[in-house]
């Protein structure tokens, strides 16, 4: 079977953080499942997808040209998946419009349905135009659980039978046994409450800096707040409530980490906070579960169905709930190593091993053009829905 994985925003982070990690892990296992098949990976970046494939034999990178995805993916792509042969195609969110191979498309969420004011008028009308069709026309489509499975299912009439769940994990991130030495050494305050994520109005960003400030001035522990992650867009109201904190001196943006630098900072912190208003999955509360730090996230979307009893939650829309979720998590001493157990439990329900798994099975049945039968939602049943 020949495979080709469209992976040209791996590198130059174009397609978001959580996704350049699933395409990164998802190779990676698949490789190392699957050694018959022939692999061919499109990267516009190679080096970022060197550790992946490496020692796999049967993987070639192939850089196409020019580089422009409006270009790559309705001629370039299509044309090379015919010229080769290829069996079955997987892409993220848009399947090549002339493409005459088997296509599988990755579909992580659907937030520029649900929150179109933070997309550029642009990228909102992109996706809204491009995904719905793919969706329709691919032969498989692959998202990162039940939640998003049921919103495809729902905004675009796709029938459940056609929609497989991925789960992303956070195997990937251990707490490294020595300081690595080609680590950044990031000056970062002590004792801390951590977020990693994309700087982005979905993550909810302002209303955690004013219940930080509640928290602050309830507790006046010498706590700070640490939110890591690169600056993306339409942050105006963020920016005005960080002017206007009497707390900003201890709210830090040490920007981007990698997950080796993650993994060496994070495990220092007290909490890990992510009130974000949408996540079809959420990894980096999973990666600091793995890392063993206590996690408070939103009541909502993903959230439940992802943690189970294994998270402290909090109504992402209610700046009390959130400062008073913080305290808890800080203050009881219980709760915490409550949280931590469970954590660790949690983390082990989700492996990449087992969603490539899931994505070789689905790959072999629709290169012989089969998909799968059942209606019934498929993947990992959350736990009782406890709460901490």
């Amino acid at each position: 079977m020949k495979i080709g994985i469209d992976a040209h925003g791996v590198g130059g982070h174009s397609f978001g953080l959580g996704n350049e990690t699933y395409a990164l892990n998802l190779i990676s296992h698949l490789l190392d499942l699957d050694g018959d098949s022939e692999y061919h990976i499109f990267v516009n970046h190679p080096e970022a997808v060197e550790d992946a494939v490496a020692g796999h034999r049967n993987v070639r990178l192939v850089s196409l040209r020019p580089h422009s995805q409006w270009i790559q993916r309705p001629i370039s792509l299509p044309a090379y998946a015919w010229r080769n042969r290829l069996d079955v195609v997987h892409v993220p969110f848009v399947r090549p419009p002339m493409i005459r191979t088997r296509t599988i498309v990755t579909v992580h969420d659907a937030d520029y349905e649900v929150h179109p004011s933070d997309f550029t008028f642009v990228e909102r009308w992109r996706m809204k135009m491009l995904v719905r069709p793919s969706c329709r026309r691919a032969d498989m489509i692959f998202t990162v659980s039940e939640f998003a499975r049921r919103q495809i299912h729902e905004l675009y009439g796709v029938p459940y039978s056609k929609i497989a769940v991925t789960y992303n994990a956070a195997d990937h991130i251990a707490r490294p046994v020595s300081e690595p030495q080609a680590l950044r050494h990031f000056e970062l305050p002590y004792p801390c409450i951590f977020f990693v994520g994309m700087i982005q109005p979905k993550k909810n960003l302002p209303n955690l800096v004013r219940a930080f400030e509640v928290f602050k001035y309830r507790t006046r522990l010498p706590h700070h707040l640490v939110l890591v992650g690169k600056w993306g867009w339409r942050n105006e109201e963020l920016q005005a409530v960080l002017a206007a904190s009497p707390f900003r001196a201890q709210i830090c943006f040490p920007g981007y980490m990698t997950s080796q630098e993650i993994a060496t900072y994070l495990p220092r912190a007290d909490a890990f906070v992510f009130p974000s208003l949408y996540e079809s999955f959420g990894i980096p509360p999973m990666e600091a579960q793995r890392l063993g730090v206590p996690v408070l996230v939103s009541n909502s979307t993903c959230f439940p169905e992802i943690y189970g009893d294994s998270a402290l939650y909090c109504d992402p829309y209610s700046v009390e709930s959130i400062a008073a979720g913080l305290e808890r998590v800080l203050k009881d001493q219980p709760l915490r190593a409550n949280l931590i157990r469970r954590g660790f439990e949690n983390v082990r329900r989700f492996s990449w091993r087992e969603s490539a798994r899931t994505a070789l099975a689905a790959y072999r049945r629709v290169a012989a053009g089969g998909t799968p039968t059942t209606e019934a939602p498929a993947g990992i049943s959350p736990p009782a829905l406890e709460r901490a």
